[in-house]
């Protein structure tokens, strides 16, 4: 027994004194217990990029605003939509990146407001995403599992709005401080006053989604006037390729070649591309692959097709035009994954002109869209000529300015699809003859299944608020 408790009196101590030491002997000085800012910075761009190109862009936001079709796999050319979850899980996924770049910028010991500002541009960026897609959703307990709250509660659009706009006010004038930051800005590489232009085109982009509920004349007119907003391609938000490796490639290049066979020019983008001699048609789309053809035809595809009646679309997949593949698959890092763009900008301006928000003269604002749209894309098209055929000279429509600014979405996000259900044009998107929701373009994307499982109570009450879980429930800034 005394040797039993002289062993045990040993142990005890020698449990104790590792006690003691465990936290020094089991830190490992090569492995930081935070992550910087910087890291996570670069982590965060890349991310939303990637999105806004990717599945945003190539995969749903071409698709859904018809400039191009779906070939094979058509059921969401078709609108039967499931609930979406990949595109939820990507934006609320990089929240908490978001959040650590924040707190470590508002920390004393390294207190850095153009970190701060930085983030609150993306993180505006993310959650207009999110509520412009489903409605109403969580956006001020959206982080609260940090705190244990693993239900948060919905936030109505409107309310999200107020905070998205006003993240971008604080944020321009943080940025205006000038306060240097560390690294891991893989957009503008430190550029503070390129992060100001990007920080206010978000504010113009967001201000005109709302003009139908809200007065924004003032706010708009005042970007304006401060000429801090994306004037040049030169300052698109917009992230290169390095193609290094894989993982910093164009993803749809490191994809197999029949996922990228599945997209191909659609029969919309065709008759106005071709209607206007557009040049954009070659920098976008190729010839069909038949050899009977004449090498320059070109054939689109009707968007909304079925299965059976896609595939023997005039005779098969090679009467059909693809995408060019030289551009938007051979190449790695051909393709820009852009966020906004300088022609967007311009055509707001151009459609706030003409509605009368802001003054300034509509139809120069509305040609040099145009032209920066060529410009970005590198096509060699003769703007005047191009500019003084009817129905693309300006003619004080608005149908004419969102004709032009759908054809500059293409593979920007989802852009093209808000603006549609906002404004109604262009009115050449019709839905496909095989589409299962009763002729209507949807005009949101259902709640992942994982919140009613989840988070049930407050997903019905989002429900009941925003008047059903249903592809076509308008939110508040279409109603």
């Amino acid at each position: 027994m005394k040797k039993f408790i002289t062993i045990c009196t040993i142990a005890f101590l020698g449990i104790a004194s590792c006690t003691n030491d465990f936290e020094e002997i089991n830190t490992n000085p090569n492995q930081p217990e935070q992550v910087s800012s910087d890291l996570l910075l670069s982590t965060v761009i890349s991310t939303l990029a990637n999105s806004a190109a990717d599945d945003g862009g190539w995969d749903k936001g071409n698709i859904v605003a018809q400039l191009t079709a779906k070939i094979n796999f058509t059921g969401f050319d078709r609108y039967n939509w499931g609930s979406e979850s990949g595109l939820w899980n990507t934006y609320y996924g990089i929240l908490p990146e978001i959040n650590i770049i924040l707190e470590n910028a508002m920390m004393e010991e390294s207190r850095n407001t153009s970190y701060e500002a930085i983030v609150l541009v993306l993180r505006a960026y993310v959650f207009a995403n999110l509520t412009d897609n489903w409605g109403d959703v969580p956006y001020s307990e959206a982080i609260a599992g940090n705190e244990g709250n693993f239900t948060p509660t919905y936030d109505t659009q409107e309310t999200i709005y107020t905070g998205i706009l006003a993240d971008l006010r604080t944020a321009e004038t943080q940025l205006a401080a000038g306060q240097p930051i560390l690294g891991g800005d893989i957009l503008y590489n430190g550029d503070l006053v390129k992060w100001r232009r990007f920080a206010n085109s978000l504010r113009l982009r967001y201000l005109m989604r709302i003009s139908g509920k809200t007065n924004v004349s003032a706010e708009m007119q005042s970007i304006l006037d401060s000429g801090i907003f994306i004037a040049t391609n030169e300052d698109n938000a917009a992230m290169n390729y390095p193609a290094s490796t894989q993982i910093d490639s164009w993803p749809i290049s490191t994809s197999r070649i029949g996922s990228f066979d599945e997209h191909r020019m659609s029969e919309t983008s065709e008759a106005i591309l071709k209607r206007y001699n557009d040049e954009r048609l070659n920098a976008w789309f190729q010839p069909t692959d038949n050899p009977d053809d004449d090498p320059t035809l070109f054939v689109g595809l009707t968007n909304g097709l079925s299965e059976d009646n896609a595939s023997t679309f005039n005779g098969g997949a090679s009467n059909v035009s693809r995408v060019n593949q030289a551009f938007f698959y051979d190449s790695s890092n051909s393709v820009k994954a852009t966020i906004i763009q300088t022609a967007e900008v311009h055509f707001i301006f151009a459609e706030a002109a003409q509605r009368g928000l802001i003054t300034g003269d509509a139809e120069t604002f509305y040609n040099e869209g145009v032209h920066l749209s060529f410009e970005y894309w590198n096509v060699n098209q003769d703007i005047p000529t191009y500019l003084a055929q009817a129905g693309v000279a300006y003619d004080g429509e608005l149908e004419t300015i969102i004709t032009q600014k759908w054809l500059a979405s293409f593979l920007v996000g989802l852009e093209g699809w808000y603006d549609f259900r906002r404004t109604g044009f262009p009115s050449v998107i019709v839905p496909g003859p095989d589409n299962v929701n009763d002729d209507r373009v949807p005009v949101r994307f259902l709640y992942p299944d994982s919140e009613q499982t989840l988070n049930e109570d407050n997903y019905d009450a989002a429900v009941s608020r925003i008047g059903g879980d249903d592809i076509n429930t308008k939110g508040w800034w279409e109603n």
